[in-house]
């Protein structure tokens, strides 16, 4: 949602598909406790529809909404202007519950973690695989 927040106060029109966790209650709570005040439009339903005119579209998660890579890979097509941020669950080890097949088809995949981010994959020239301090 910091994400988010911050593409939104670049000037971008953001998509936030809150499909897990839905959008009242503990969603509510991470806004006031994270001081995310930006016009995020947020959903609960997944409805490639409703991707026209966002910039960024986030989707929280994937697993949820239930996307596989080849659906994943007509939508880039449909949307080519948008940018798409995928949100996986994790395993205990630290893994994607995505797995591998997602591996391919997207730019960079980033393990988010205390409060921390490590680019794992960065498919942008001169890009940083250090990790940053997130909050």
């Amino acid at each position: 949602m910091l994400l988010a927040d911050e593409l939104v106060k670049g000037g971008l029109k953001v998509l936030y598909i809150s499909n897990e966790e839905g959008v009242k209650g503990s969603l509510q709570e991470k806004f006031l406790r994270l001081k995310i005040s930006s016009p995020i439009y947020f959903v609960e339903e997944y409805n490639p529809k409703q991707f026209r005119g966002y910039d960024a579209v986030f989707l929280d998660s994937t697993q949820t909404v239930g996307m596989k890579p080849d659906e994943f890979k007509i939508i880039k097509k449909q949307f080519p202007e948008t940018s798409f941020i995928l949100v996986f669950k994790a395993n205990r080890d630290g893994s994607s519950k995505g797995g591998t097949d997602w591996e391919h088809d997207v730019d960079a995949i980033m393990h988010v973690e205390n409060q921390s981010a490590t680019m794992e994959k960065n498919r942008f020239p001169g890009g940083s695989n250090e990790t940053i301090k997130m909050f």
